[in-house]
């Protein structure tokens, strides 16, 4: 069986963990307040909001591969800290903008922008910073751990943010959150840790070859293809399924905002239920099966619901409650033990550049959904495109399944798939000469 030990006695992971939970507070208040901001203060128009909120994007698909290369070269902590920093300072200065009456959309897309670009980085440098400050016995545990604030903080933190938007407007939400983030920076700079750093070599090579090779070694590992395969069919469906959800509760079903607010809100509950979970049942089980097991119930159960949720009432209500509650459980158990094993699956020098094509491919599959979501729910009305973003779900559990992740009892296995040592990724990673 996979051991498992406690992360929390790790007190460098226990300031890692705060510092996250801080901005990631901070974070939900301002995914409410921007818009806010944008439409109530600059009174801007939807097609003005439709830059503000792709300007928070296009970062994602822009720079990922290259800040995965940053993160590979350098220290993660500093990296952290500038990021959460970074924030910080932008979005004081965007609240004082708004308040002397300097804002405009214009300004507020490039900060936006910024933010978006600072987010990608904070995201790389956090993925490959936690296997440096917690034993490897622990990883699983600490993911938990982060996956467990995160879901807590998505279910308290929608609410907070509009309470607060609401008692004190929208540029002094803004600087609650720049708050949260330069708390969390001064945490983080605080920290004291022996990180390994990639040892600089002479005559690197260009940021692209290095950019490659990560996307190689993601596409090569069995394990890793598996898990992108998931994440990508998953991110593709689930935007369509609450896309169409959200027509068929408010506009078909006609229960309102708050009935919507339940539904979601229940899929964090057990999200975080799950989370706390998730380390016990792999020490228990082994890692292969109940990391399949939680797929298997979490990617389902929005297909089980939406069958149970057939007509306007109030029993449909409760069925589709209900089911967020069984799919966050699994995505809850899942998650984190998907992080873990993609942080074990290569050498501490490929996670950035790994990580970031794995984020490059699976966040470049929402804006894919989103738009297909628009089309198929025109074409075939909320509830079939609803089932078919559902299935679409369900389906991803497959590669996993089909994978060698199966047959895993500890999660240390995975550095020992297709029999190649941990030191041959990088290699095999390497472009053929020409």
């Amino acid at each position: 069986m996979t051991t498992v030990s406690s992360a929390w006695r790790s007190k460098p992971f226990r300031r890692v963990w705060t510092a996250g939970a801080v901005s990631g507070l901070g974070s939900e208040i301002g995914e409410l307040a921007v818009p806010v901001l944008a439409v109530v203060t600059l009174a801007a128009s939807a097609a003005e909001l439709s830059l503000v909120r792709a300007a928070l994007l296009v970062p994602y698909l822009l720079l990922t591969l290259w800040l995965g290369v940053i993160v590979d070269r350098r220290a993660r902590r500093p990296l952290l800290v500038a990021a959460d920093l970074g924030r910080g300072l932008l979005l004081a200065v965007v609240c004082g903008l708004a308040l002397t009456g300097w804002l405009s959309i214009p300004l507020l897309v490039a900060a936006a922008a910024l933010l978006g670009s600072f987010a990608v980085l904070s995201t790389l440098a956090e993925f490959s910073f936690v296997p440096q400050v917690v034993e490897e016995e622990q990883l699983i545990d600490a993911n938990a751990r982060i996956t467990a604030a995160q879901s807590a903080i998505g279910v308290a933190g929608a609410g907070a943010g509009g309470l607060l938007v609401q008692l004190v407007t929208a540029p002094f939400a803004l600087l609650l959150n720049a708050a949260g983030f330069l708390v969390s920076g001064v945490l983080l700079l605080r920290l004291r840790v022996v990180e390994s750093v990639p040892t600089r070599r002479a005559g690197r090579r260009s940021a692209v070859r290095e950019a490659r090779e990560g996307v190689v070694v993601l596409l090569r590992h069995r394990v890793l293809r598996a898990l992108l395969s998931e994440a990508t069919l998953w991110n593709l469906g689930n935007e369509i399924f609450m896309l169409a959800l959200a027509l068929l509760v408010l506009r078909s079903y006609g229960f309102g905002p708050a009935a919507l607010g339940l539904v979601l809100m229940a899929g964090g509950v057990g999200a975080f239920v799950g989370s706390l979970l998730s380390a016990r049942l792999t020490a228990r089980f082994g890692y292969g099966r109940s990391l399949v097991a939680a797929m298997l119930v979490g990617n389902s159960a929005p297909v089980v619901a939406l069958l149970g949720a057939g007509s306007a009432s109030v029993a449909s209500l409760v069925v589709l409650t209900a089911g967020f509650v069984l799919s966050g459980l699994g995505i809850g158990v899942a998650n984190s033990q998907a992080v873990s094993l993609r942080q074990l699956a290569v050498e501490p020098s490929l996670r950035g550049r790994a990580n970031a094509g794995y984020r490059l491919v699976s966040w470049g599959a929402l804006s894919i959904g989103a738009l297909a979501g628009g089309v198929l729910v025109t074409a075939l009305g909320p509830w079939a495109a609803g089932m078919l973003g559902a299935g679409l779900m369900a389906l991803a559990t497959a590669p996993v399944a089909l994978s060698p992740v199966r047959r895993m009892r500890r999660i240390e296995e995975v550095q020992e798939v297709q029999n190649l040592p941990a030191g041959r990724f990088v290699q095999d990673a390497r472009p053929e000469p020409a």
